[in-house]
Parts: C-alpha cells; structure tokens; sequence
C-alpha cells in the first residue's frame, strides 16, 4: 500500500507541475538597436520596459554596438523608452509581447540640440565655407560613456553613471583668394583650431590674416575668434565668443580704417522634452572716424506640443546673432554703415516672428511664418570705384581692394510671411524651397545721383530652392542655391531670415582631394560664388559724374585649398 500511495503521489505532482506548466505562459523577449538620428548606434544608454501606469519591469544598457537584450518578460502591454546624456528621451508605446516571441524594436534619439533646432528650419548662407566646421554637440552624442572590463572574467562592461571626457582637437588651415566680397577681398590665410571634449564643452580659436591686394600700401587685415562652450545641468548649454576685426582697407570719409571689438554669449535651457529657450546678447564696437558701442539681444522660444509639431516665436534685433547657432559662423560679415562724416551708424533693429512647423514624414518639414521688421538705418550694396569726392561726399564705406562698398540710407518697417518646405535626399543632404512675402526698399528713379538717394519700403516677393549637405561617399560638401525677387529691389526680403550674401544664383563646394599620412585628415579644395550672374545690377551717378551700381550682393568668386590635421 506504501508503494502504490508513493506511486498516486508522484503521478499527482507530475499532472500539477504539467498543468502549471501548460497555465504559465513562455516567457517573451525584447531586442533591438538604439541608434541617434544620424544613424550612430548609441553605447550605454538606458532601455526601460514600462508597464501602463509607467512602472518598470524591466532595464538594459546598450553594447558598445547599441544593441539591447531583454529577456523572461510577461507576454502583455508595454511601454518602451531609451533615454541617454544629452538626448531627448523616445518613447514606443502599446508594445504587444506575445508569448514566446522575441519583439525586435530598433529606438532612434536625438539630441536636446536637434530636437530644438530643426524646427522652424533656418538656411545657412551658399557661401559659407565653414559649413561642416562647427564646435557643436558632434562629440558627446557618439562617445557618452567609459567602457570598463571586468577583472575577474576579462569582458567589457558599461555603466551610465560614469562619463568619460576625453578631448579630440582639430586644425585646419586655409589658403583662399578671390574678388567681390566686401571685406574679404586679396588672399587671406586662415588657421583653426578645434578642440572638443566629450561632455559637450569644447574652446575654439580662429586667425585670418589677409593681403589684400591694392595700389596703395596698406597693413594686413586682422580678424581674430575665440571661444568655448559648455554643458550645463538642465539640459542646455553656455556659449561665449570674443572676437577682433581690423580692417586698414576700409575707408569712410577719406579716413581709412575700420576695427570692432565684439563679445557674444547666449544660453540654451531646456525645460523637459516641450519647451527651448535660447537667449542671449552681442556687445559691439566699431570705430571709423569715431567709436560707437552698441548691443543687440535676442530670444527665441521653441514649445513642442507633440513630437512632429513646434511653435517657435523669436525676437532680433540685429542679424548677426540671433541664436545660439549663429556663433557657428567663424567668419562674420564687415556689417558697418557710416553718416557722411565718416561717424558709424547703428545697424540695430527689431524682428518680431512666429513661425508653426510641421515634420509631415521622416523626411518631409513644412513652416509658415509671420514676421514683423524695424530698421533704424539700411545699407544698399554696391560695386565700382569710388573716388576721393565720392567717399567724402557720401555717407559710404568704401573697400578698394574689391570694388565694392556700402551706402547707408534711411531705415524703413515691414511686415510679411514666408512658407518653406525642406526633403531629405539621402542622408546628410536636403533640398528646401522658399517664399516669402515682405518689404524691400527700393529706389524712386533709376540712374538717379548717388548723393541724395531716395529709396522708399514696397511690398515685394522672393522664392528660393536649393541643395545642401554632404554627401557621405565622396566627401562633397555641397550648397547650391537661386533665391529671385525683382531686380529693382536694393534689399532682401525678410532679411533676418537670409543670410547676407543670399542674392540669385549662389554656390560653395568643398571637395577632399588627398589624404596621407602626414595629414590624416586629407586636403580639401573649396570654391564659392555669390550672385555669379551679376543680376539685379541698378545704376546710380557718383557726384565726380561716374556710374556706380547698387545690388541686393554684388557677385563675389572666392577659392583656395585647406589642409587638416
């Protein structure tokens, strides 16, 4: 009786260990790679399986690969979020597990710096040769962790709570020459120095010595930067750059000489994954004939209702700095305008707009923006040589070595929108289109004098298209771009969303073309042009009784070599 008493017991807990075994599920699996927007797998950051009420049930760490493993998990409804430094958290929500499947979701994140940026969508000049030059966040979202091996088994480990700040430095010295642009005219050599660490801090510090090419003997051009930025603690960033332009070139009121002295800050704070604000200032002085010290604030602020959609308003009140982006800009403009004795005139204004963007695809963004412009003061470009009755008769800056000056008029006011629509080719490159709908000032006469210009606001219109990127297989960096509006317009419509050289048919092209030992990072040839049809030409008559003509960006040829290292 023993025996068959044993016997009925074992056969019972094998029917109630098979029953539990049939009632209980088999477990489910979640895999996948987390990737940033630029395809770079991420290594180390954070994946939480989430339930409903957004408890955790489960958490990895990424590979060195960006590779992600969870297993034994309860089939049922899930959330899913990656989150790492300096990236805006991603969410997938209504995960299904199913009962012994393996689910395979692959997470894309993007940085605090793109989520804020790339809506509304603001063009960089064709003409910026420093386009793929720029002392961002390239670092810290590629390498955010330090990687430790364990000493007992030898394997690699990671962890997010230590952060590796390693420095990666850069240089490159340019070569250029050309003829047309204001203040940039002769040769002009050019050395930059990049360095970069880790966390997103970065010093940055640029020198271009130019020789420009006159009758007359005149000292090299000086323009000096430098900078630094870091990260902070709510998810934004510092930046501060000094700068020192001297230019003995420029003339105005037949006193030559022209030298500024800025200081740029702004300051980035995120306020979780909805709102960015971007603040900040630009302290300048400028002396011709006399000095003047000015400031120009601005503020931008960026709500993200949903993850496609984003209002942004923004107010400038100068062009040069109006975000933080814009200190990316290495070479900025000779942006002065004189009275006719030779005093600097303010250049300072007000623009006031608020802009709705729409991503459509992946691929695909919309913006519609309304706009509002003040100008105390307006300088008209122009081409040709002046001679010593025009500059001192003129309220003029004159640059002899490019044939070129500016022409300071009375400020008007404005009011418009403008509409664009950006698509990604393929990755790294887009084509956008434009239109905006503003006012331009514009002269009453054609081949009126010179001395005594009238020029009054009209309600004109400008469309652009072009392509930019680079293209990753050959190394291209390419910008070509056709911004039309009329030909009797002397200025840019809705220009604060331009850059200054934007003017008809425009082009800059970087190409590597050797790389060695003795450079690592190869020899580049870069070319640009602005206005290269020399369309939208006026005349006007100097006061000595020669013709001068005035344009949106007269048309400028730049080239040259740059070597990195």
């Amino acid at each position: 009786m023993k025996r068959v008493a044993s016997g009925l017991f074992v056969v019972v807990m094998l029917m109630a260990w098979a029953m539990q075994a049939r009632a209980t599920p088999a477990p489910a699996i979640v895999s996948g790679v987390v990737r940033d927007v630029h395809g770079t797998p991420q290594m180390g950051a954070l994946v939480e399986l989430l339930r409903p009420d957004a408890s955790a049930v489960a958490t990895a760490f990424t590979d060195d690969h960006g590779r992600y493993l969870m297993q034994s998990l309860n089939p049922g409804k899930y959330q899913l979020r990656a989150s790492a430094a300096f990236f805006v958290p991603v969410t997938r929500s209504n995960l299904s597990l199913h009962a012994g499947a393996q689910a395979v979701i692959n997470l894309t994140m993007s940085t605090l710096f793109e989520a804020g940026n790339w809506l509304p969508a603001e063009r960089r000049g064709p003409n910026d040769l420093n386009d793929d030059w720029k002392w961002t966040l390239r670092s810290s979202a590629s390498r955010p962790l330090l990687r430790l091996v364990d000493p007992e088994s030898g394997s690699e480990m990671s962890t997010s709570a230590t952060e590796v700040h390693h420095a990666d430095t850069q240089g490159r010295v340019t070569i250029v020459n050309g003829d047309g642009a204001f203040g940039f005219g002769g040769t002009h050599q050019v050395l930059t120095m990049d360095r970069i660490v880790e966390d997103g801090g970065g010093e940055i510090l640029r020198a271009d010595i130019g020789d420009p090419q006159v009758p007359l003997t005149v000292a090299p051009s000086i323009d000096m930067l430098a900078g630094y930025q870091h990260q902070t603690k709510f998810g934004g960033r510092t930046r501060m750059v000094m700068s020192f332009a001297s230019h003995p070139e420029l003339v105005a009121n037949a006193i030559p000489g022209f030298q500024t002295l800025r200081m740029a800050t702004a300051q980035e704070l995120s306020l979780g994954d909805a709102v960015l604000i971007d603040a900040g200032t630009l302290f300048e002085a400028e002396k011709l004939a006399s000095s003047r010290v000015m400031n120009e604030p601005f503020v931008r602020v960026s709500v993200h209702p949903s993850g496609t959609t984003a209002v942004t308003y923004r107010y400038a009140s100068g062009r040069q700095l109006q975000s933080s982006t814009d200190l990316d800009n290495l070479k900025p403009e000779a942006n002065v305008m004189a009275e006719q004795n030779g005093r600097p005139l303010s250049n300072k204004g007000s623009h006031h707009e608020i802009s709705l963007s729409q991503k459509l695809t992946e691929n695909d963004v919309i913006m519609l923006a309304l706009y509002r412009d003040a100008f105390a003061n307006a300088a008209l470009m122009g081409s040709g040589q002046l001679s010593a009755l025009s500059v001192a008769t003129l309220p003029v800056v004159a640059d002899p070595t490019t044939g070129t000056f500016r022409l300071a008029v009375a400020g008007y006011t404005g009011k418009g929108l403008s509409v664009s629509y950006t698509h990604e080719l393929a990755p790294g490159v887009k084509a956008f289109v434009g239109y905006d709908l503003g006012t331009s000032l514009r002269a009453t006469s054609l081949g009126s004098q010179a001395q005594g210009l009238s020029t009054r606001g009209h309600t004109s219109s400008a469309a652009t298209a072009g392509v930019h990127g680079k293209i990753a297989r050959t190394g291209t960096s390419i910008n070509v771009e056709y911004r039309w509006q009329p030909n009797s317009t002397l200025t840019q419509v809705n220009a604060y969303n331009v850059a200054p050289d934007e003017a008809f048919l425009g082009f800059a092209l970087r190409q590597r073309i050797w790389g060695g030992r003795f450079l690592p990072h190869g020899m580049d040839a870069v070319i640009a042009a602005t206005n290269l049809l020399e369309q939208g030409y006026l005349p006007v008559v100097a006061p000595d009784g020669h013709t001068l003509f005035l344009a949106q960006v007269p048309r400028a040829i730049q080239g040259g070599l740059a070597f990195n290292f």
